[in-house]
Order: structure tokens, then sequence, then C-alpha cells
């Protein structure tokens, strides 16, 4: 009988301790240090996103919310979920974003909450290095609110809480790579 007990629980067993050290690792992978890379309020992950060097929990993270990730040769996703102050970004407040063109060959600046982009009846839902309306420098500003701006200006919709910007940069030059805690990336003001 005791045998019998062992047989059949030795599986339950094992299925509830495989699944646990996969909550541990992927929770480890989505909420933990893990190689993150800081410049200012942006971050990165430095082996990027669908690099072999990834853990596979990681890259399974990746997988799911986005559909698949890149080696940081061909792209670097920044990530920003606070201002250049270091204040939470909320939709109760206005934003401007400053920046010039980051070292890279092409990007494009987005607005998302949960991995998706924030519903808006403009369907504006980002700018890039070949849509965005530039200042006399070749510099450029994008204004992110619930109500309407000029110029480049992402509606962030009838929303409460927090959001998240994405900043991605594709085919970035050796500097960006090698250096991204110093890579010139643009700020992120509240206005109010």
């Amino acid at each position: 009988m005791i045998l019998f007990i062992l047989i059949i629980s030795s599986p339950i067993v094992a299925a509830c301790l495989a699944y646990f050290w996969y909550w541990y690792q992927l929770r480890r992978a989505t909420t933990g240090e893990y190689d993150i890379i800081r410049n200012g309020c942006w971050q990165t992950n430095r082996r990027g996103e669908g690099s072999k060097e990834a853990l596979r929990v990681h890259r399974a993270r990746i997988a799911k919310h986005a559909g698949f990730g890149m080696n940081r040769d061909e792209a670097i996703y920044w990530g920003a979920e606070l201002d250049s102050k270091g204040n939470r970004i909320t939709y109760n407040h206005k934003y401007r974003i400053e920046g010039s063109d980051p070292d890279t060959r092409w990007w494009c600046l987005s607005v998302n909450r949960d991995g998706y982009f924030i519903p808006n009846q403009y369907d504006r839902f980002s700018f890039s290095k070949t849509d965005i309306k530039r200042e006399t420098d070749g510099s450029w500003v994008i204004k992110l609110s619930t109500e309407e701006q000029p110029g480049n200006w992402i509606p962030l919709g009838d929303q409460k809480g927090n959001f998240r910007i994405t900043l991605r940069c594709y085919n970035p030059m050796p500097s960006m790579i090698e250096n991204s805690e110093n890579t010139n990336l643009p700020q992120i003001i509240r206005e109010d």
C-alpha cells in the first residue's frame, strides 16, 4: 500500500516542484535586476531581449508579451516608467520628451500600458525618426497628455494609473552597444 501511495504521489510532488521552480525563475527574470543597464530614467537589458545568453525564462517572457526579441546589435529596447526626476509616469500629468536622434539607424518612441498601445480616438501611438517634426537645430519634442497639444503629440486616451514609454533603437551604432550607460537619450519632463 505504501508503494502504491509513493507511485501515485511522486508525479504530483514532481509537478509541484517544477511549477514552483519555473515560477521562481520567471519572477527573477521579470522583477529582478537581471542584467539591467540604467541611463537616466531609461533602462534596458544588457544581453539583448533575443540573445542566446539571456535566461530562457526571460526570453519566454518576451515571447509571451512581445512576440520575439532581437540581439543587441539588431535592436536595443529602452523603457521608462519614471520621468527624468525619478517620479512615476502617470496619466494625470502632461509630459514633454526632449531629445535628438539616438546613435542608431532608425528609432521609434511609443507609449504603452501592459505591453499594448494606449487606445485613443486619433489612432496615434508613436513617433519615429522618419515622421517626427523637428526643431530648427534637428532636435525634437514629443508631448504626452490626455488633452490635445500642438506639434508632436501622443494622446493618452481616457486612462488612469501608470504607463510606460518605450524607445526602440534599431541597428544601434557600436557606441550605443558598448557604452549604453552614457549614450545620449531623451529627457522625460513633467510639465505640470
